[in-house]
């Protein structure tokens, strides 16, 4: 990381000698010229003093380059729950500037999104503590019922707020200029179903099953059925999906999920844990979520902190994290739901 070179140019540029900064941090002129021919590095705690000697960040004097930052900040963003303002603004203006190069903008725009709902994930949460807690004091208060919905991305009854036209429209342009793109149609369906436009979500259908001949395009077929009111056709469907794919583990969770959607705990488990299994590692904790939540519906608290352990074990074998959000909310839910058992065995 040149950090001796970034040394000598600022020792230079502030016109002193070796032995001059080095009677500074109170080491020997040997370790000052060591360091500036990059033969070892200072120790750690000395860092903060010379940034603040010649007034930049720590992170300017490693002279970091334009990959390690973004590396950096997709770390931070896949790590931390919270953002402190310092990184925050560290990523931000970092972003905002990589935005004039071209070869860095694509890349720049998608963690610039990343931080940006990060942060407003880390608010939302702050919205929904502090609606609750008005709660307890006016629980009557309307503002605060619909304080706690907005922070949740709650169900409103409004049509008007609760319709996805919004993103309909986008994505309806989004295939009209991407139509080789077979994920835009799935974003596009899954709006559609959520506001029961059936009738177009036939024809976004049938525009997909000729671009993609995976089992995503039963799973659709099954849920306009489903949200058309036909509901042994659509478990009908989904059964000969699962079975069709039976060794594919996105048709098990598919599979598992719909179960999951209309309230079959017990046969979904059976799906997701059969996806667990196909599943090649590393492999992705979607299917432990789903159950630690069924677990918890059905007040079956010990399975529920059994599927938070696992959880716990895929990111750390199977995805090698030592740290951060993907270890912590498990070591939070897994202490929630102790609470509530013995909160239970209390009552």
């Amino acid at each position: 990381m040149n950090f001796g070179t970034k040394i000598r140019d600022l020792r230079l540029q502030k016109t002193i000698t070796q032995e001059q900064l080095a009677a500074h941090l109170n080491v020997s002129p040997q370790a000052v010229s060591k360091w500036e021919n990059n033969l070892t590095l200072p120790d750690i705690q000395l860092l903060p003093e010379i940034s603040v000697f010649f007034g930049v960040t720590i992170d300017e004097l490693f002279d970091l380059t334009d990959e390690k930052h973004l590396r950096r900040i997709e770390n931070m963003l896949d790590t931390k729950r919270t953002i402190d303002r310092n990184d925050f603004e560290y990523a931000q203006n970092f972003l905002l500037n990589g935005l004039s190069r071209e070869e860095k903008k694509p890349r720049c725009l998608t963690l610039l999104a990343d931080l940006y709902n990060a942060k407003a994930t880390e608010y939302a949460s702050l919205a929904e503590y502090y609606a609750k807690e008005a709660l307890t004091l006016e629980p009557e208060n309307k503002d605060n019922h619909t304080a706690l919905c907005k922070a949740q991305h709650g169900t409103y009854s409004d049509w008007y707020l609760f319709s996805h036209t919004d993103r309909i429209r986008f994505y309806q342009d989004f295939v009209q200029k991407n139509p080789g793109y077979a994920r835009g149609y799935l974003w596009l369906l899954d709006e559609l179903l959520a506001d029961n436009r059936c009738g177009e979500a036939k024809t976004v259908l049938d525009r997909l099953s000729r671009l993609d001949s995976s089992c995503r395009v039963p799973l659709y077929q099954g849920q306009i059925l489903w949200a058309q009111g036909d509901r042994e056709g659509a478990l009908q469907i989904w059964h000969e999906m699962a079975e069709k794919f039976g060794e594919d583990w996105l048709a098990q969770l598919s599979m598992a999920d719909c179960l999951t959607h209309i309230c079959r705990y017990e046969e979904a488990v059976s799906y997701y844990q059969k996806a667990l299994q196909l599943q090649p590692k590393p492999r992705y904790t979607d299917a432990w979520l789903s159950m630690a939540q069924i677990y918890e519906i059905q007040e079956k608290y010990e399975d529920a902190i059994h599927s938070w352990e696992q959880v716990e074990k895929i990111c750390r074998e199977e995805w090698h994290y030592t740290e951060g959000e993907a270890l912590d909310r498990p070591a939070r839910e897994i202490a929630r739901l102790k609470e509530r058992m013995a909160n239970q065995a209390d009552a």
